[in-house]
């Protein structure tokens, strides 16, 4: 199996427990334990997402000089491939932010954010990659 579509499988992987977790959450977004989870999965669905991309964007020879996140959403977005360039900067901040940072009201606002619009985006992205990936 190639390295993108190894990439593409574990992404598909991740987004399914990303969407497992955002039902339970939604269900229960008072309780800690289901807010914990969806971020967690939200933070490895991501790294998936973006990670997937690049390889993807590699594999189609593009030339990337900057490996990061942010240069790989840039250089989508330039390309027409991701359309928000803002919300997937939204994401990576997002994600920086519950790496370092436990505050409750911190957890919620993500929380909420991963639920009602980063979910779709990762979704969407997939859909992308799935359909143009060899």
């Amino acid at each position: 199996m190639s390295q993108p579509s190894n990439k593409l499988d574990n992404f598909a992987k991740a987004l399914k427990r990303l969407n497992e977790a955002n039902t339970a959450y939604k269900k229960h977004t008072d309780d800690d334990i289901f807010q914990d989870a969806l971020i967690k999965r939200f933070e490895f669905t991501f790294e998936l997402g973006w990670k997937t991309l690049r390889e993807f964007l590699s594999a189609q020879g593009y030339k990337l000089d900057i490996l990061s996140p942010k240069g790989v959403f840039a250089f989508a977005y330039q390309e027409g491939i991701l359309t928000e360039e803002t919300l997937w900067l939204d994401m990576l901040e997002s994600r920086n932010l519950t790496s370092h940072d436990y505050g409750r009201e911190l957890s919620e606002n993500i929380a909420d954010k991963i639920s009602t619009r980063y979910a779709k985006a990762l979704q969407n992205l997939y859909k992308f990659l799935s359909e143009h990936m060899n």
